[in-house]
C-alpha cells in the first residue's frame, strides 16, 4: 500500500512524491469528489499529470453516469487519484455507494492513492478536521469516518508561515484532544505533500505533525 497526500498537484513536493510511487509511461484512474460539468477539473489534472510523464485515462463520478464497469475499470489501474473539493459531499457519496470497502482491499493489495485535498483527507479515519480549510457539512452527516487508511488526520491548504503555531491553535480548539492524541494532523501546506508506505510517513517541503499538545517537523 501506498498513499500520497496532497494540497496541490502543481508544486514540487507533490510531484516529488508521486514519482517515489509511480514512473514515467504509468497509466492511473480518477475519482472525482462530485459531479464535474463537461469534466473540467478532470481535464486540467490530466494535463498536470501529462507533464510529469503520466496518464490519467478513467474519469469516474459517484452522482451522473456512475456504473459497476466503470468501477471496476478504475480499480484496475495500479493508482487512482482522489481529487479535491467539498470533503463531506465525497464522503457521504462514497457512503452512499457502499464503497469504504471496496478501496480499503484495494489499497491492501497493493494498490496507490493519490488524494489531492478532500481527495486525500477520504484516506483518513475522520474528516472532522475539515472545517478547519472552510468546509461546511451540508448533508447534516454525522459519521465522519474515513477510509482509515493511515493513523493520521490530515488538513491541506495551511497556512504555516508561522510555523503552524496559529493553525494548531485553531486544530486544539475545535478538535477533540482524545482524537488528535489518538490521530495527531497532519499540516500541510499547499507547497507540502506526504507519502505514506509500510516504511511509515515521510513529508515532502515542509509539513508538520500535531498531537494536540507539540507540533513536530515531517520534512525529509
Amino acid at each position: 500500500m501506498s498513499l500520497v497526500l496532497m494540497s496541490d498537484l502543481d508544486c514540487m513536493a507533490s510531484q516529488a512524491a508521486i514519482a517515489e510511487v509511480l514512473s514515467e509511461g504509468d497509466s492511473l484512474g480518477y475519482l472525482a469528489s462530485g459531479h464535474e460539468l463537461e469534466q473540467s477539473y478532470y481535464k486540467a489534472t490530466q494535463e498536470q499529470y501529462s507533464r510529469l510523464g503520466l496518464r490519467l485515462e478513467h474519469y469516474l463520478d459517484l452522482e451522473q453516469g456512475f456504473s459497476t464497469a466503470g468501477l471496476d475499470r478504475l480499480l484496475n489501474y495500479r493508482a487512482i487519484h482522489l481529487a479535491g473539493g467539498d470533503t463531506f459531499g465525497f464522503l457521504a457519496q462514497v457512503h452512499a455507494r457502499g464503497l469504504m470497502t471496496e478501496f480499503s482491499d484495494y489499497c491492501h493489495r497493493g494498490g496507490i492513492l493519490i488524494g489531492m485535498s478532500a481527495g486525500a483527507m477520504l484516506m483518513t479515519p475522520t474528516i472532522a478536521c475539515a472545517p478547519l480549510c472552510g468546509d461546511v457539512n451540508h448533508q447534516a452527516l454525522s459519521d465522519l469516518s474515513g477510509l482509515g487508511l493511515l493513523p493520521y488526520q490530515f488538513l491541506p491548504h495551511c497556512d504555516l508561515s508561522d510555523g503552524g503555531v496559529a493553525m494548531s491553535v485553531r486544530a486544539a480548539c475545535q478538535l477533540e484532544a482524545s482524537s488528535l492524541a489518538e490521530y495527531p494532523l497532519i499540516l500541510c501546506s499547499d507547497e507540502d505533500a506526504v507519502l505514506v508506505t509500510k516504511a511509515g510517513l515521510r513529508g515532502f517541503g515542509q509539513p508538520l505533525l500535531f498531537d494536540g499538545v507539540g507540533l513536530m517537523a515531517l520534512s525529509l
